[in-house]
């Protein structure tokens, strides 16, 4: 006898997601993450002039919004060839990790990792267990939003950027205060992560998942442009640029569901699936296990050791992102020069470009077709996307260890609503 579980709307995650589970005598057949809000902008955003683009996209999500407005000023630029001068790309990549910041303390205070204490109603019942943890939870959220509308006047969708310059460029007073917030972000971060234990002390999940992981994960740094796909043990088994990726990177479409699977070409579907997001990041050269200043607290040690499972160290990676990327943004600033002239645009061209940026949840593409200034195709692939297969894979491993008769028992209800915290999903940008 055939029956269906369904667990209503996913909570303490951006956007609306159900989860079916159905069953066969006792034993789980599928489970299903259901991202069924369609959205559209791959459509309705062509035929309009490309400098309206990257506002256009900015819209699919409010946490994501930097992301996706860079990442199509530089599918724009790639594609028209256009030369953005360096400080251009060190502020826009400041305010990139301005949003890492304040999209990371939200994921890792607000929305997962109360799980890991036993509190249900997130924030609220942090605020009172664990008070001052909160408020630095608080701070740094604050502190990333702050930076964010230093640079792009405004925190969430920005409004100073245009293709190949800053319509509105930061004063010297302004980015005064974006050095001195990343101070306190990578000291306060830093103090936090002092305090934290080995996570293969406490497992988030009871079970591994079978399915052999390949992290996938983008490195934009000057003269780079690569994409690499890694093995659990870090090796490269791939890499491609930005102009492969197409050539690399297929998709697949199920009917239940509105966000697609990405998987790597050469492998097919399941085998290609992959995984993107502060986990990947971790193996990249120049990325948290490499940053001098915690490579030797217990947190970065355990985590180089790889003793735990991928699953159980992406709110870790997360957590050490954040002191990362605010020694990164004090770096950046020393490449800004104010007093540099603009480049002169022309975005009358043709042509076909990709933009590629690490997104807080992962990599993020946009793919541009133009013809005399005029959008006329887009493809968007994001980092819930990208994840999307192996959330489904966890969901029905944890389903089938937890059934009791014909239902979930509560642990296991417990555990698939951890599951999806634990990656981040931004829904809407999934659908986009």
């Amino acid at each position: 006898m055939s029956k269906k579980i369904l667990l209503q709307k996913a909570t303490r995650v951006e956007g609306n997601a159900d989860i079916h589970i159905e069953l066969e005598q006792g034993r789980v057949t599928s489970a299903r993450f259901m991202v069924q809000d369609f959205r559209g902008f791959e459509t309705f955003a062509c035929g309009n002039p490309v400098g309206r683009v990257p506002s256009i996209v900015s819209r699919i999500c409010g946490l994501c919004s930097s992301s996706h407005q860079i990442a199509g000023y530089k599918a724009i630029e790639n594609g028209l060839g256009i030369t953005v001068p360096q400080t251009v790309t060190a502020l826009r990549k400041i305010l990139l990790l301005g949003e890492w910041i304040s999209s990371h303390a939200l994921s890792y205070f607000f929305l997962s990792s109360p799980d890991a204490i036993g509190v249900n109603r997130g924030i609220f019942d942090l605020m009172q267990r664990q008070p001052k943890l909160a408020g630095e939870a608080f701070f740094l959220r604050r502190a990333g939003q702050r930076i964010v509308e230093l640079l792009g006047k405004r925190a969430i969708h920005p409004v100073s950027m245009d293709i190949g310059r800053f319509l509105m460029p930061p004063d010297k007073i302004e980015l005064e205060e974006v050095s001195r917030i990343a101070e306190a972000v990578r000291e306060r971060s830093k103090n936090i992560i002092e305090t934290m234990e080995d996570p293969a002390a406490s497992r988030t999940f009871p079970l591994e998942l079978q399915a052999e992981i390949n992290f996938l994960s983008y490195d934009d740094r000057p003269g780079k442009d690569l994409f690499s796909v890694r093995n659990g043990a870090g090796e490269i088994v791939e890499s491609f640029t930005s102009e492969a990726f197409e050539e690399n990177i297929s998709e697949m479409r199920v009917d239940w569901s509105f966000a697609k699977f990405p998987y790597l070409s050469r492998l097919g579907f399941p085998e290609g699936m992959l995984l993107v997001g502060p986990a990947s990041r971790s193996f990249a050269e120049g990325g948290i296990l490499d940053d001098q200043d915690i490579a030797g607290l217990a947190l970065t040690e355990a985590l180089r050791a790889r003793h735990s499972s991928p699953l159980d160290t992406i709110d870790t990676c997360r957590l050490l992102e954040i002191c990362w990327a605010a020694g990164q943004i004090q770096k950046l600033l020393a490449l800004v020069d104010l007093s540099a002239p603009e480049v002169k645009v022309d975005a009358t061209g043709s042509g076909k470009g990709i933009g590629v940026v690490e997104a807080p949840r992962g990599v993020l593409v946009h793919s541009y077709l133009m013809k005399e200034g005029i959008l006329e195709r887009m493809r968007l692939l994001v980092a819930t996307q990208f994840n999307n297969a192996y959330i489904n894979l966890l969901l029905k491993d944890l389903a089938a260890s937890f059934v009791e008769g014909d239902a979930l028992s509560p642990m296991g209800q417990e555990l698939i609503g951890r599951c999806i915290r634990v990656f981040d999903p931004c829904l809407s940008c999934a659908t986009h």
